[in-house]
């Protein structure tokens, strides 16, 4: 059951949609690409520590979807930082009134609550 959850919270994860000012969006996957795709100050894209954070903490969901013998609190902590960046994207969807943002945050905070809800049931 954990490695599905694993899976779907990846996959919630990168269809999280950002917006910001002038007429910019992208989902996290396709921000996701622009990091890696691009060639000149590839070491600064990846030592922002939201960034590096955000590319760890999927490693590990993508990990614990493969391995069913990992760690089940280091894969807790892993849903927690990313629940921190969704949590910092609804505040800026909310700030910004905007019903796109906050509603592609949804799928990840509902299964991250039933992750946590179900913690000590999960294998």
């Amino acid at each position: 059951m954990r490695r599905y959850l694993n899976f779907f919270l990846f996959l919630s994860f990168q269809s999280c949609y950002l917006e910001w000012p002038p007429h910019n969006s992208m989902f996290v996957f396709q921000t996701l690409f622009e990091i890696f795709s691009k060639t000149e100050n590839r070491l600064d894209n990846f030592t922002h520590p939201i960034i590096l954070v955000g590319l760890l903490s999927q490693f590990v969901l993508l990990v614990g979807a493969v391995n069913l013998k990992m760690n089940k609190t280091l894969n807790a902590i892993a849903i927690l930082l990313l629940g921190l960046l969704v949590l910092l994207f609804i505040m800026i969807s909310v700030l910004s009134l905007n019903l796109k943002m906050f509603l592609a945050t949804l799928p990840f905070l509902s299964i991250s609550v039933y992750f946590f809800w179900n913690f000590k049931k999960l294998e």
